[in-house]
């Protein structure tokens, strides 16, 4: 597998930064997995102790304070936990959690005292503090997007059955739940940018890419375990679609990531004309490019999740099995 996928083949021309409050905040977020999340298995919070999510947010929002870096490594311990917990949930299952969840964050009404959600109270009010309630709608439409894919994956995954390349790829958009990350970069700049900002095509089209490229990242580098296990993967989708080799795949999908990010550089070179919004609207397009830098950095460097046993699923799955 070593000679098939080079760690260094995924390139960007532009480059990562790290938060000063990174450390600060991988501390913290140890403390919420034995005290918030102690409820979870041991094994499971040992590896969430490797991924490194602290270092993730300060990777990925490099320019976000300590209390705007906390508010977002809020909802990421959360994501991370909903998202492997419930991965191969039955779609009824998935959209209770999403009722309550969406419930809870849109609306402020936390009708459930399950331990999942129980950091939700906080988070609304860490984002809200930072943001506005306009953003946190389309916050929250995007975390109807992820639970949206989390159960059309399930169509696929329990059953091991390969989705056309088509029905992937858009699938794959919406489960990946990047979409959350992307608004955390406007979050940060300290402005809410108007629709007619947001929706427009050149901005839309960059969310999209900032979108894909994280999803081929993850790909890229899970694929390797996910194979024989999974079928929600670029790789493992290539692989199978066209009858290739599996290192033949790797380079497929190479060639799909660089191709997102040469568009991306592309249009993030040709901003249109926003006349007031426009220093906020390079804030964010900067902030979307520092988060997919910073991404590949955190996966090569600063967590073991893409690594054989540092992902927490196997242990899920054993754990449902002895408990059925």
């Amino acid at each position: 597998m070593k000679e098939i996928l080079n760690a260094n083949a995924l390139q960007y021309s532009f480059t990562h930064r790290l938060n000063p409050n990174a450390e600060a905040m991988e501390a913290l977020l140890r403390t919420w997995i034995e005290t918030d999340y102690n409820w979870l298995p041991d094994k499971m919070k040992f590896k969430y102790g490797k991924t490194g999510m602290g270092h993730c947010g300060g990777c990925i929002f490099p320019h976000a304070s300590m209390a705007q870096l906390t508010a977002v490594c809020r909802f990421f311990i959360w994501a991370f936990t909903v998202d492997d917990i419930h991965e191969l949930s039955d779609p009824a299952e998935i959209d209770r959690i999403r009722n309550i969840s969406l419930d809870a964050l849109r609306y402020g009404r936390f009708t459930s005292d399950e331990e999942i959600f129980n950091s939700l109270p906080k988070m609304r009010e860490e984002l809200l503090s930072m943001t506005s309630p306009q953003w946190m709608d389309r916050f929250c439409d995007s975390l109807d997007r992820y639970f949206d894919g989390l159960k059309e994956e399930v169509f696929y995954r329990v059953p091991q059955i390969f989705p056309d390349f088509e029905t992937f790829v858009k699938i794959r958009m919406k489960a990946v739940n990047v979409y959350s990350m992307i608004h955390l970069c406007e979050a940060i700049t300290g402005t809410t940018l108007p629709d007619h900002v947001v929706k427009h095509p050149v901005i839309d089209r960059l969310e999209q890419l900032s979108c894909s490229i994280q999803a081929w990242s993850n790909d890229y580098f899970s694929a390797h375990l996910e194979k024989g296990n999974d079928v929600m993967n670029l790789v493992l989708i290539i692989e199978n679609e066209r009858g290739c080799s599996l290192g033949e795949a790797y380079l497929e999908a190479l060639a799909i990531h660089d191709a997102d990010a040469d568009e991306f550089v592309s249009l993030m070179n040709q901003l249109p004309d926003f006349g007031i919004w426009n220093k906020a609207v390079s804030l964010y397009v900067e902030n979307l490019q520092l988060m997919i830098a910073g991404n590949l950095y955190w996966t090569l460097n600063l967590t073991e999740r893409y690594k054989k046993g540092g992902h927490p699923s196997e242990d899920l799955a054993k754990a449902k099995e002895m408990a059925a």
